[in-house]
């Protein structure tokens, strides 16, 4: 069912671009990942902040809305969701 896919745990990768290298970003991101209950390891890359996270699909696509709003130190102006399921 629906439920049991949301509840199900999935990967997902999060690129966000924007006005994104405030040092205080990675953290804000994991506190958070933490409160929704979602594994994540942050790093900056060349031009965006990724972020891998592991947990229900509907808490992943909250992290990346969560992501997108930001901290006041950072404005996103795109966000990429990768999701892939486990199986």
């Amino acid at each position: 069912t629906s439920t049991d896919t949301n509840l199900a745990s999935s990967h997902a990768t999060i690129s966000l671009f924007g006005d994104v290298s405030a040092p205080d970003f990675p953290s804000w991101i994991l506190r958070h990942a933490h409160k929704l209950g979602v594994r994540s390891a942050v790093r900056f890359a060349d031009n965006c902040v990724k972020v891998t996270a592991t947990g229900p699909d509907v808490m992943l696509e909250a992290l990346a809305l969560g992501c997108s709003l930001g901290p006041a130190t950072v404005l996103v102006d795109r966000v990429e969701f990768e999701l892939s399921r486990s199986v």
